[in-house]
């Protein structure tokens, strides 16, 4: 049995870059449905555990060909510990955690990555479908920052966009929709049947 210590954080990325790649190429659709955080889950969580089974080198359990199991009692749950996707020991050794959204991750989200980050995760890792963008949205917490990065749909690379410290009460660094605020009218404005 291999150790979690082949679960690296640079393995783990690895494997989630290809089983995004995988998931936008056959399972895409499954972003449209309503309501479907659950179905997204199951199936970006099938495609990493396949994905994991092959960055570690394994080949495909021939007993049971639609089974992958992994080594050193990992599992791959979903909607668990404040996750939507966990990759876990049964021994309580939590190696990746991922947060999914359709939009940007709002601050709260944002805070809770770090959260799951200060609880001993190796790697955790928000992702932003953003249907309407050519890319999906990741953030990696660190320690007083978080980094971005854009996945291409199309070609499958990740590029890294920027990093923000957390710590700042600015938000310079901040993503942001180019939104700007409106002063509110004393007045409304008078209608046609006034």
């Amino acid at each position: 049995m291999a150790g979690n210590g082949r679960f690296t954080t640079l393995l783990l990325f690895e494997a989630f870059e290809k089983a995004l790649m995988q998931f936008m190429h056959e399972d895409e659709q499954v972003l449209s449905w309503p309501r479907a955080k659950a179905s997204v889950a199951h199936s970006l969580a099938s495609q990493l555990q396949r994905s994991l089974r092959s960055v570690l080198g394994l080949s495909e359990d021939n007993a049971s060909p639609g089974f992958f199991s992994l080594p050193g009692d990992v599992k791959v749950d979903i909607l668990i510990k404040g996750c939507d996707i966990l990759v876990h020991d049964r021994k309580g050794k939590h190696l990746l955690g991922i947060v999914l959204g359709y939009d940007y991750l709002s601050r709260p989200q944002q805070e809770h990555l770090h959260q799951l980050k200060e609880q001993g995760f190796k790697l955790v890792l928000g992702v932003s479908f953003l249907m309407q963008k050519e890319y999906v949205l990741l953030y990696s917490p660190k320690q007083e920052s978080l980094e971005y990065y854009h996945f291409n749909k199309q070609d499958g690379t990740t590029h890294h966009l920027m990093q923000r410290d957390v710590e700042s009460e600015t938000d310079d660094g901040q993503l942001s929709l180019g939104i700007k605020e409106r002063k509110k009218r004393k007045n409304p404005a008078p209608t046609q049947d006034q």
